[in-house]
């Protein structure tokens, strides 16, 4: 009492013949038919755009991705990874998105609408397959372009929405990918397929038994083969050699192998088993039955005179021409795959031994650990230890110690790709955040290939400093000028504060605006006599490079110490006294330390 789709037909047909034999079931299928079109008729299936029904999740998954494909665009603008690392990474989340809402999309239709006619249409295998739903009302992903590369722009949108002009123009490229592909190739599949059945049209079934000894080995003790493909390979074939089980004959030479048989086998783990082959058939222009095996047709030995050589042409060119028109079926969309990740199974601190890994890099640039051998990861929660097996080759994702939380990734698996063999050179831009002065811990030299740029090379790994700052037009600077054990009261203050600017202008210009003094209060509150001032004294932090090439404008230079003029404005205007100078001592290495002495006053 369930749904019988393709899958479920299949199977039901193969135990009917099985059982029942090739008549009985043809005259079953002939009733199959004609129920399933009084059903169809009855059904009477439309398809209106209604029918299309979004999947209600899609939204905040899509949200989700931008906002992991935002995060991956800081750190590539901050060099954390370079842009091969950003483009794969970029196509792995968009991919797991859409992958994602595929699953989705077959529970939606079921809990939603279970009699939807694209619901029936195409789980049940009748037209469609799940990649054109999911294209219709989830979303296309990511798409080619004429080159071949993935373009790390998806298409947010499903065929039911609309696409939008961007997205379809990237569509385009898939789209005549697939007409092209289908005019051209089309041609190529037959053409293999002729070639085929021409280099082997001669090897017809001539004979029961060729008398041949030899026989391939297949042991079920070789952990190499998974069970499925044990299966696979022995049932049809014929034994080449009697099989014991201690003293005790369980099948006997040219008998054919059935599930039964092959159930034993695996259940008492035999010896090795010799079964025959065309490849160790004694004629070469022929084949005989027994080598042969049996024939997928109706399941029993394969009948003599029959074009076995045709078949198998037929057999693999047949599979050509259907690759071929996939591509115009589902548009050029991109398939791929992800990896495969290992979660903690519950709350806890993680502890493996760092001997056993070495520190890496992930294909997306992010740092981790490499096994090469099984590791066991231990998690400690509360009340209870969990023992989590990492296959050799795969990513630690987690440092040593670390409190995880149960279902995160700990783990990568990378199983039979090549984790260490693979260097791609890319040039990778580092941008600083800040503004400032930057300074590094070796020696560089010029890159030889940028002759008039400011391009230098670092001959090994080091660190760069970034002094933190920022050009302001005016630097405020706070100044103290007073005598020791003098009174200090509000309009006693002789100079509050400086404003040190316009770096670019002439001598004339500066001379004035580097010390113009603010004199708070009356005339009569300022201090007349400046040989009264013997030394300033620098309260807060002050830019020695600003300082410095003030000082080269104005001065008259004796060693480290530079001179420069100081008068008030209202001994400008009226002129009463000469101007007087005041000594910067420039430190040798530039750099003024807090509360130090900046300057003397000259009398």
């Amino acid at each position: 009492n369930k749904v019988i789709d393709g899958t479920a037909m299949k199977r039901l047909i193969s135990r009917l013949i099985d059982h029942f034999g090739m008549a009985y079931t043809s005259h079953i299928l002939d009733q199959v038919k004609t129920l399933g079109f009084q059903q169809a008729t009855a059904t009477s299936i439309s398809l209106g755009i209604d029918d299309l029904l979004t999947i209600p999740s899609k939204r905040w998954l899509v949200q989700d991705a931008e906002q992991q494909s935002l995060i991956l665009e800081k750190h590539h603008h901050y060099g954390n990874v370079h842009a091969v690392e950003k483009l794969r990474q970029s196509i792995e989340i968009w991919y797991a998105t859409s992958e994602y809402l595929r699953q989705e999309m077959n529970p939606n239709f079921r809990m939603t609408d279970p009699f939807n006619p694209v619901h029936i249409m195409s789980f049940s295998g009748a037209r469609g397959n799940a990649s054109q739903v999911h294209q219709l009302v989830g979303m296309r992903g990511l798409m080619s372009d004429p080159q071949g590369q993935m373009i790390d722009l998806p298409i947010q949108s499903n065929l039911r929405e609309g696409l939008s002009l961007t997205e379809y123009i990237i569509s385009c490229y898939g789209a005549r990918k697939g007409v092209v592909d289908t005019a051209v190739r089309t041609s190529d599949a037959g053409y293999l397929t002729r070639r085929l059945v021409e280099v082997v049209q001669h090897i017809v079934v001539r004979r029961s038994d060729c008398g041949t000894l030899r026989g391939i080995s297949v042991s079920p003790q070789n952990g190499m083969i998974p069970e499925k493909i044990f299966i696979q390979t022995l049932i049809g074939r014929v034994l080449a050699d009697d099989i014991y089980m201690g003293p005790r004959c369980i099948a006997t030479r040219n008998q054919d192998i059935g599930i039964g048989l092959v159930n034993r086998f695996i259940t008492f783990r035999a010896q090795p088993i010799s079964i025959r082959t065309p490849f160790t058939c004694r004629s070469t222009s022929w084949i005989c039955r027994l080598c042969y095996g049996r024939s997928p047709t109706h399941g029993d030995l394969v009948e003599l005179g029959e074009a076995v050589g045709i078949i198998a042409g037929q057999s693999i060119g047949e599979p050509g021409t259907q690759l071929t028109l996939r591509t115009f079926h589902t548009g050029g969309v991109f398939t791929g795959g992800t990896a495969e990740h290992v979660r903690a199974p519950s709350n806890g601190k993680i502890k493996f031994n760092e001997d056993l890994v070495h520190p890496t890099r992930t294909r997306h640039g992010h740092p981790a650990f490499l096994c090469s051998i099984d590791l066991y990861v231990t998690i400690e929660s509360e009340d209870i230890l969990h023992n989590v097996n990492i296959p050799p080759k795969s990513f630690l994702l987690v440092q040593n110690d670390q409190y995880v939380e149960s279902e995160q990734v700990i783990a990568e698996i990378r199983a039979g790709t090549s984790t260490l063999n693979f260097k791609e050179k890319v040039r990778k831009h580092i941008y600083s955040d800040s503004e400032g002065e930057m300074h590094w811990n070796t020696d560089v030299y010029h890159a030889p290939e940028f002759t008039y740029g400011n391009v230098h090379l670092l001959p090994k790994t080091s660190h760069l400093w970034i002094l933190l700052g920022k050009p302001y037009r005016s630097s405020l600077v706070y100044l103290s000028i007073h005598k020791d054990q003098d009174q200090m009261n509000a309009h006693s203050l002789s100079v509050k504060r400086r404003y040190i600017s316009n770096l670019s202008v002439t001598n004339d210009q500066t001379r004035h605006k580097f010390f113009n003094s603010d004199f708070s209060g009356k005339k009569e509150d300022r201090i007349p006599d400046y040989s009264d001032l013997n030394r300033i004294i620098c309260t807060s932090r002050c830019n020695p490079v600003i300082l410095h090439e003030n000082s080269d404008l104005l001065a008259k230079r004796r060693r480290n110490r530079f001179i420069i003029p100081l008068q008030s404005i209202q001994e400008r205007e009226n002129e009463l006294m000469a101007s007087s100078g005041i000594s910067l001592e420039i430190p040798i290495n530039g750099i003024f330390r807090r509360n130090s002495i900046l300057a003397y006053f000259d009398d």
